[in-house]
């Protein structure tokens, strides 16, 4: 499958958004950071794996073993592994929802048995996607001879998860409606109908080549995630798909956004963001209870005067810290753990 290198600069802004929410949640939570990180993934993840199974030429049981292989070694080694170590150290939140972890379901163990909030709590988005590729695959291989019908069904999934998303109507789904495979879902088919729109060359080139449009899209992106009505949570997905499809068949009409994602730092860090995003929360809470907060909360703010607001201002240290050491951790972990197993895909799954 063809690489779009920009989409990976896609993946370093989700990621830096992420590390925003939890490193420097006094921001995150104003400009709705964690929410808008996450969800740009699901879209990027929706387009990719929709692309990869639409190429597919093989027939229906071959495509969804290579499939599943492939994103078997791509995801669970590294996971199980960070599991693992988390179980050994003994981690008490870790022991306790081994099993919902180890099975992909801590979303709803979350939703609906009230875990409390741990450094493993960001482990629900890899749940939402990992149980999104079970049935997934199987609809887009029975129907892709169909492309319509495969069209029409995304369209309907899409239009019910924003509308259960933005207005809450199924009471039985409130506990999950932000975590769980319905309604976030929608994001993930927005993304796979954007692949297929990709395919077809449904849109024309003189759309990407809008610069008025890009302009357009950027407004509307800075206006959800500062605004506070619902509506953005169906806003921001589509801005989202915007940008994904935009990085797959064009530049960027504005220079410096087109400069940003093709750098060669950006895109390694987007590369490797699987691993930042599965490691950055643990190893903050880890560093912030065991070395920072003892030395930082025993300093008498009150006594500085005009510069007791510095109690706040933390995070101005702790988030370009973090990320530089989660990158570091996430660096260490794809070359010397998760590239040599993908290098078995194309032996046993090409």
């Amino acid at each position: 499958m063809r690489y779009f290198d920009k989409i990976d600069g896609l993946r370093f802004v989700a990621i830096v958004f992420v590390l925003i929410e939890h490193f420097a949640d006094k921001i995150g939570q104003k400009i709705t950071a964690g929410y808008f990180g996450v969800d740009l993934f699901f879209v990027i993840s929706g387009f990719l794996i929709t692309n990869i199974l639409i190429n597919s030429k093989h027939p229906f049981l071959k495509s969804y073993k290579n499939f599943v292989g492939r994103r078997t070694l791509r995801i669970f080694p590294i996971y199980y592994l960070f599991l693992a170590f988390l179980w050994a150290i003994g981690y008490e939140p870790c022991r306790d929802n081994i099993l919902y972890l180890a099975t992909y379901t801590f979303n709803y163990a979350w939703a609906y048995q009230h875990v409390p909030m741990s450094s493993i709590t960001h482990c629900w988005s890899l749940a939402v996607e990992e149980q999104f590729y079970l049935f997934w695959p199987i609809l887009v291989l029975a129907l892709r001879r169909w492309p319509l019908a495969l069209k029409l069904t995304t369209i309907a999934i899409i239009a019910v998860c924003f509308f259960q998303l933005s207005t809450q109507y199924f009471q039985s789904f409130y506990e999950c409606n932000f975590v769980g495979l319905f309604p976030r879902a929608g994001s993930l088919c927005l993304g796979a109908l954007g692949a297929m729109l990709h395919q077809n060359k449904t849109l024309m080139e003189d759309f990407f080549k809008n610069i008025l449009l890009e302009w357009v899209v950027l407004a509307v992106l800075v206006t959800c995630l500062l605004i506070e009505s619902e509506i953005k949570y169906t806003i921001l997905p589509f801005c989202s798909l915007f940008l994904v499809l935009k990085s797959a068949n064009a530049d960027f009409s504005i220079g410096v956004i087109n400069r940003f994602l093709t750098n060669r730092k950006v895109l390694h860090v987007g590369g490797i963001s699987y691993g930042i995003y599965l490691f950055h929360l643990p190893l903050g809470v880890f560093i912030t209870t065991r070395f920072v907060s003892p030395l930082w909360y025993s300093i008498d703010f009150e006594s500085l005067g005009a510069f007791c607001f510095l109690n706040d201002a933390l995070w101005v240290v702790a988030l370009p810290v973090y990320a530089l050491l989660s990158i570091g951790l996430a660096a260490l972990s794809s070359r010397f753990i998760e590239k040599p197993i993908l290098s078995l895909k194309d032996r046993f799954f090409k």
